[in-house]
């Protein structure tokens, strides 16, 4: 009675994963003229797409100059081991930073705004608002060049945080950005002496 109850149940699952997989198929079959730069272009211009949402990550900052994460070679994890991290991804890492926070300052001043310019993906994103037809623009970027570009702070969804403002991690006051880059381009790290020292995280 268990085999027979365990294969049903097998038989189910793998009912439904190719009931999914045929689902998937038959849309991307279905908009398959629909899905290139150009179909895109001509769907916004007849008007056809008057809410648009955008998800973006390090790859549209690439032309600016920003490395990657995870390219060989030349990706910003394989460019970390003079920070002698217990992982590479441990320089983003709240619970780490809490614990060590030079890492981050080190690189914070390298990544600071003013150095890159944004590229035409975030003026794309620009023209989009000032057009009417962008809804929310998620971005796990920290660079701060959709604002730069002139992408409104209320369509943004910075999802890691960004150059834009910093916090207290404890208070979450907030303090000036000019006065954040100040200290880490000196080679100090910010604290927050709203109550006793905290760090400071953008």
């Amino acid at each position: 009675m268990s085999d027979s109850s365990s294969s049903s149940e097998e038989s189910s699952r793998d009912s439904s994963v190719d009931t999914k997989e045929v689902d998937r198929k038959a849309v991307l079959e279905k908009y398959a003229g629909e899905v290139s730069v150009d179909a895109l272009v001509e769907k916004i211009r007849r008007g056809d797409a008057r809410k648009i949402m955008l998800m973006t990550g390090a790859g549209i900052s690439c032309a600016s100059g920003i490395p990657d994460f995870r390219t060989p070679g030349t990706g910003l994890y394989s460019q970390l081991e003079r920070y002698a991290l217990p992982y590479p991804e441990a320089i983003f890492d709240i619970d780490f930073f809490k614990d060590n926070p030079k890492p981050f300052c080190t690189l914070a001043k390298e990544l600071f705004p003013g150095q890159f310019r944004p590229t035409k993906a975030h003026f794309f994103s620009s023209l989009l608002a000032k057009k009417g037809l962008l809804v929310r623009h998620y971005t796990q970027n920290i660079d701060n060049l959709e604002r730069l570009a002139g992408v409104p702070g209320d369509l943004l969804v910075e999802a890691h945080g960004s150059f834009h403002d910093v916090h207290c991690t404890r208070c979450r006051s907030q303090f000036p950005i000019e006065w954040y880059r100040e200290m880490v381009v000196s080679g100090e790290i910010p604290t927050c002496d709203r109550r006793v020292a905290r760090r400071i995280d953008p």
